[in-house]
C-alpha cells in the first residue's frame, strides 16, 4: 500500500509544480500530437505559456510489453529529465528492469514538433519529461 501511495505522491506534486519544473501540468494548453494504435502509444504536450520548466511531455504504453528506442517529437531540442516513470521500482517491487532514462532531443522533427528523441517504457508504463528551468 505504502508504494501506491508513494506514486499517488509524487504525481500530486507534478501537477502542482511542487519542483517548479511541471508547470505545463497547472496550464490550460494540451496537444495530443503522437497516437500509434498499431502499438498503443501515445504522447501529449501540456503547457501553461511553454518553454523549460513549462512544457512538459507525457507518454503513455498501453500494452504489456516493454517499448525500446521508441522515436517521438519534442517542442524543443535538448535535455528533457524523466519526472516520473509508473514503472518504477519505487512504485511496485514487482517491476523488473528499468528501462526509462533521461531524454536528449535532436533538432530533428517529427510528429509536428522541432525536435524528437527516443524513450523506453515499461508495460503499461507512464513518463512525465519536462526540461529544468534556465
Amino acid at each position: 500500500m505504502e508504494s501506491i501511495i508513494t506514486l499517488y505522491r509524487d504525481l500530486m506534486q507534478l501537477r502542482r509544480n511542487y519542483h517548479n519544473n511541471t508547470r505545463g501540468l497547472t496550464g490550460q494548453h494540451i496537444d495530443v500530437y503522437h497516437v500509434n494504435n498499431a502499438a498503443k502509444v501515445m504522447a501529449f504536450h501540456r503547457w501553461s505559456e511553454g518553454g523549460p520548466g513549462d512544457s512538459t511531455i507525457v507518454v503513455l504504453n498501453m500494452t504489456n510489453q516493454t517499448v525500446t528506442d521508441y522515436t517521438i517529437g519534442f517542442p524543443a531540442a535538448g535535455h528533457w529529465a524523466l519526472r516520473f516513470d509508473s514503472h518504477a521500482k519505487p512504485y511496485s517491487a514487482d517491476y523488473e528492469g528499468q528501462v526509462s532514462i533521461d531524454v536528449t532531443a535532436e533538432p530533428t522533427p517529427y510528429d509536428n514538433q522541432p525536435a524528437s528523441g527516443k524513450v523506453s517504457l515499461g508495460p503499461y508504463a507512464g513518463l512525465i519529461f519536462s526540461q529544468n528551468r534556465d
